[in-house]
Protein backbone atom coordinates (compact mmCIF):
# COMPACT_ATOMS: atom_id res chain seq x y z
CA UNK A 1 0.00 0.00 0.00
CA UNK A 2 2.82 2.69 0.88
CA UNK A 3 4.39 1.52 -2.07
CA UNK A 4 1.73 2.65 -4.03
CA UNK A 5 1.06 5.85 -2.33
CA UNK A 6 4.74 6.50 -2.93
CA UNK A 7 4.42 6.00 -6.49
CA UNK A 8 1.40 7.87 -7.14
CA UNK A 9 2.84 10.73 -5.62
CA UNK A 10 6.04 10.54 -7.83
CA UNK A 11 3.97 10.40 -10.42
CA UNK A 12 1.92 13.83 -9.64
CA UNK A 13 5.07 15.72 -9.22
CA UNK A 14 6.57 14.46 -12.58
CA UNK A 15 3.16 15.59 -14.33
CA UNK A 16 3.78 19.04 -12.18
CA UNK A 17 7.31 19.81 -13.63
CA UNK A 18 6.55 18.45 -16.81
CA UNK A 19 3.71 21.24 -17.24
CA UNK A 20 5.86 23.96 -15.14
CA UNK A 21 8.24 22.98 -18.21
CA UNK A 22 6.12 23.76 -20.28
CA UNK A 23 4.47 27.09 -19.51
CA UNK A 24 7.83 28.43 -18.89
CA UNK A 25 9.19 27.43 -22.31
CA UNK A 26 6.13 29.23 -24.17
CA UNK A 27 6.02 32.53 -21.62
CA UNK A 28 10.04 33.04 -22.76
CA UNK A 29 9.43 32.21 -26.46
CA UNK A 30 6.49 35.09 -26.49
CA UNK A 31 8.99 37.71 -24.73
CA UNK A 32 11.60 36.36 -26.59
CA UNK A 33 9.16 37.56 -29.88
CA UNK A 34 8.05 40.89 -27.95
CA UNK A 35 11.73 41.99 -27.52
CA UNK A 36 12.79 41.22 -31.60
CA UNK A 37 9.59 43.17 -32.53
CA UNK A 38 10.13 46.13 -30.63
CA UNK A 39 14.35 46.32 -32.36
CA UNK A 40 13.75 48.97 -35.48
CA UNK A 41 13.48 47.87 -38.84
CA UNK A 42 16.95 47.56 -39.92
CA UNK A 43 18.81 48.74 -36.76
CA UNK A 44 21.99 47.24 -36.58
CA UNK A 45 23.91 46.61 -33.80
CA UNK A 46 27.45 49.32 -34.50
CA UNK A 47 24.94 51.83 -35.93
CA UNK A 48 23.32 54.33 -32.82
CA UNK A 49 19.86 55.72 -34.32
CA UNK A 50 16.45 56.04 -32.60
CA UNK A 51 12.79 55.21 -33.83
CA UNK A 52 11.27 58.16 -35.98
CA UNK A 53 8.49 58.03 -33.09
CA UNK A 54 5.44 60.07 -33.80
CA UNK A 55 5.80 59.72 -37.29
CA UNK A 56 3.02 58.88 -39.61
CA UNK A 57 2.56 55.37 -41.33
CA UNK A 58 3.90 55.23 -44.82
CA UNK A 59 0.99 55.58 -47.51
CA UNK A 60 3.34 53.58 -49.72
CA UNK A 61 4.15 57.22 -51.66
CA UNK A 62 7.19 57.09 -49.63
CA UNK A 63 10.71 56.09 -51.34
CA UNK A 64 13.23 53.45 -50.54
CA UNK A 65 11.15 51.53 -47.50
CA UNK A 66 14.61 49.06 -47.31
CA UNK A 67 16.38 50.99 -44.58
CA UNK A 68 19.89 49.85 -44.64
CA UNK A 69 22.29 52.01 -41.97
CA UNK A 70 25.68 52.67 -42.16
CA UNK A 71 26.09 54.21 -45.80
CA UNK A 72 24.51 56.29 -48.33
CA UNK A 73 21.75 54.28 -50.14
CA UNK A 74 20.39 55.48 -53.87
CA UNK A 75 17.00 56.29 -54.21
CA UNK A 76 15.56 54.77 -57.34
CA UNK A 77 12.86 56.93 -58.67
CA UNK A 78 14.82 59.83 -56.96
CA UNK A 79 12.12 61.59 -55.56
CA UNK A 80 11.74 65.46 -56.13
CA UNK A 81 12.07 68.00 -52.69
CA UNK A 82 10.07 70.97 -54.68
CA UNK A 83 6.67 70.96 -52.33
CA UNK A 84 8.03 69.56 -49.23
CA UNK A 85 7.14 72.93 -47.08
CA UNK A 86 8.67 73.80 -43.71
CA UNK A 87 8.85 76.09 -41.37
CA UNK A 88 11.79 79.03 -40.93
CA UNK A 89 12.78 80.39 -38.04
CA UNK A 90 10.21 83.58 -38.32
CA UNK A 91 7.88 81.10 -38.69
CA UNK A 92 7.40 80.91 -42.29
CA UNK A 93 6.18 78.60 -44.77
CA UNK A 94 9.35 77.82 -46.95
CA UNK A 95 9.61 74.83 -50.03
CA UNK A 96 13.01 73.15 -49.78
CA UNK A 97 12.95 73.33 -53.63
CA UNK A 98 14.16 76.69 -52.90
CA UNK A 99 17.40 75.65 -52.31
CA UNK A 100 17.64 74.33 -55.88
CA UNK A 101 21.07 74.91 -57.66
CA UNK A 102 22.83 73.71 -54.52
CA UNK A 103 23.91 70.61 -53.20
CA UNK A 104 22.46 69.59 -50.07
CA UNK A 105 22.93 67.46 -47.16
CA UNK A 106 19.80 67.37 -45.28
CA UNK A 107 19.57 66.24 -41.71
CA UNK A 108 16.36 65.00 -40.62
CA UNK A 109 16.76 65.33 -36.46
CA UNK A 110 15.33 65.98 -33.16
CA UNK A 111 16.71 67.82 -30.23
CA UNK A 112 15.18 64.55 -27.67
CA UNK A 113 16.77 62.51 -29.84
CA UNK A 114 20.56 61.42 -28.15
CA UNK A 115 22.21 60.40 -31.15
CA UNK A 116 21.16 63.47 -33.37
CA UNK A 117 22.34 65.94 -30.56
CA UNK A 118 25.89 63.90 -30.73
CA UNK A 119 26.48 64.47 -34.48
CA UNK A 120 24.66 68.32 -34.84
CA UNK A 121 28.09 69.83 -33.98
CA UNK A 122 29.55 68.09 -36.74
CA UNK A 123 27.01 69.44 -38.95
CA UNK A 124 27.46 72.52 -37.78
CA UNK A 125 31.39 72.61 -38.45
CA UNK A 126 30.94 70.77 -42.04
CA UNK A 127 28.45 73.99 -42.98
CA UNK A 128 31.51 76.14 -42.14
CA UNK A 129 34.29 73.85 -43.90
CA UNK A 130 32.07 73.40 -47.19
CA UNK A 131 29.20 76.11 -46.76
CA UNK A 132 28.77 77.96 -50.20
CA UNK A 133 26.77 79.34 -52.96
CA UNK A 134 27.19 75.35 -54.22
CA UNK A 135 26.73 73.53 -51.01
CA UNK A 136 24.80 73.91 -47.89
CA UNK A 137 24.07 71.73 -44.77
CA UNK A 138 19.97 72.11 -44.27
CA UNK A 139 18.95 70.36 -40.70
CA UNK A 140 15.24 69.78 -40.28
CA UNK A 141 13.87 69.21 -36.56
CA UNK A 142 10.94 66.23 -36.70
CA UNK A 143 8.73 65.28 -33.78
CA UNK A 144 8.75 68.80 -31.26
CA UNK A 145 6.07 70.66 -29.94
CA UNK A 146 7.40 74.09 -31.27
CA UNK A 147 10.06 75.80 -33.25
CA UNK A 148 10.93 78.08 -30.61
CA UNK A 149 12.62 74.72 -28.71
CA UNK A 150 14.23 73.77 -31.91
CA UNK A 151 15.22 77.79 -32.06
CA UNK A 152 16.62 77.77 -28.10
CA UNK A 153 18.49 74.22 -29.03
CA UNK A 154 20.99 75.90 -31.62
CA UNK A 155 21.32 78.61 -29.26
CA UNK A 156 22.56 76.75 -26.56
CA UNK A 157 24.80 74.66 -28.22
CA UNK A 158 26.10 77.49 -30.07
CA UNK A 159 25.35 76.09 -33.76
CA UNK A 160 25.47 79.67 -35.34
CA UNK A 161 26.23 77.95 -39.14
CA UNK A 162 22.67 76.08 -38.86
CA UNK A 163 19.28 77.38 -40.04
CA UNK A 164 16.89 76.38 -37.98
CA UNK A 165 13.79 74.61 -39.66
CA UNK A 166 10.64 72.58 -38.38
CA UNK A 167 8.91 70.21 -40.38
CA UNK A 168 5.58 69.74 -38.49
CA UNK A 169 3.69 68.05 -40.72
CA UNK A 170 6.72 65.25 -41.52
CA UNK A 171 6.46 66.63 -45.32
CA UNK A 172 9.69 64.91 -46.02
CA UNK A 173 8.31 61.80 -44.71
CA UNK A 174 5.87 61.79 -47.77
CA UNK A 175 8.66 61.58 -50.56
CA UNK A 176 11.21 59.51 -48.93
CA UNK A 177 11.06 57.05 -46.35
CA UNK A 178 12.79 58.46 -42.81
CA UNK A 179 12.48 55.42 -40.56
CA UNK A 180 15.23 56.52 -37.67
CA UNK A 181 16.90 59.77 -36.62
CA UNK A 182 19.08 60.99 -37.48
CA UNK A 183 18.56 60.33 -40.87
CA UNK A 184 20.52 62.05 -43.81
CA UNK A 185 19.72 62.98 -47.64
CA UNK A 186 21.97 63.95 -50.51
CA UNK A 187 19.70 65.98 -52.55
CA UNK A 188 21.53 67.15 -56.07
CA UNK A 189 21.32 70.59 -57.31
CA UNK A 190 18.17 70.18 -59.55
CA UNK A 191 16.43 69.37 -56.39
CA UNK A 192 16.58 65.37 -56.42
CA UNK A 193 16.80 63.34 -53.34
CA UNK A 194 19.18 61.18 -54.39
CA UNK A 195 20.58 59.29 -51.57
CA UNK A 196 19.89 58.47 -47.47
CA UNK A 197 21.82 57.50 -44.75
CA UNK A 198 20.24 56.55 -41.67
CA UNK A 199 21.77 56.45 -38.11
CA UNK A 200 24.97 59.33 -36.60
CA UNK A 201 27.86 59.78 -37.98
CA UNK A 202 31.19 62.29 -38.02
CA UNK A 203 30.46 64.73 -40.94
CA UNK A 204 33.54 66.57 -40.50
CA UNK A 205 36.55 63.98 -40.34
CA UNK A 206 37.27 60.52 -42.35
CA UNK A 207 35.04 59.00 -44.83
CA UNK A 208 32.02 61.14 -43.89
CA UNK A 209 33.58 64.04 -45.05
CA UNK A 210 34.91 62.72 -47.92
CA UNK A 211 31.76 61.71 -49.29
CA UNK A 212 30.46 65.06 -48.73
CA UNK A 213 32.82 66.53 -50.32
CA UNK A 214 33.10 64.22 -53.52
CA UNK A 215 29.18 64.87 -53.69
CA UNK A 216 29.52 68.51 -53.31
CA UNK A 217 32.07 68.87 -56.28
CA UNK A 218 30.69 66.45 -58.98
CA UNK A 219 27.36 64.79 -57.69
CA UNK A 220 29.47 61.00 -57.07
CA UNK A 221 28.01 59.00 -54.73
CA UNK A 222 30.04 57.01 -52.00
CA UNK A 223 27.99 53.55 -51.55
CA UNK A 224 30.87 52.30 -48.86
CA UNK A 225 30.35 51.67 -45.63
CA UNK A 226 31.18 55.41 -43.36
CA UNK A 227 32.74 54.47 -40.40
CA UNK A 228 32.84 57.46 -38.03
CA UNK A 229 36.26 58.95 -37.48
CA UNK A 230 37.85 58.28 -34.05
CA UNK A 231 37.22 60.85 -31.26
Amino acid sequence: MKGRYLGFVLGVLLVAIAAALVVYGNIGGLMSSKTASQQPAGAASTQTMVPAGTAPASTGQSAGNDIQPGFFQKLTPAPDLAGVVVTDAEGKNVDLGSYKGKALLINVWATWCPPCVAEMPSLDRLQAQLGSDNFAVVPVAVDENSLDKVKQFLADHQLDKLPALLDANHALDGVVKIAALPTSLLVSPEGKILARFTGENKWDCGKALAAVQNFAKDGAITEEMLEPCPN
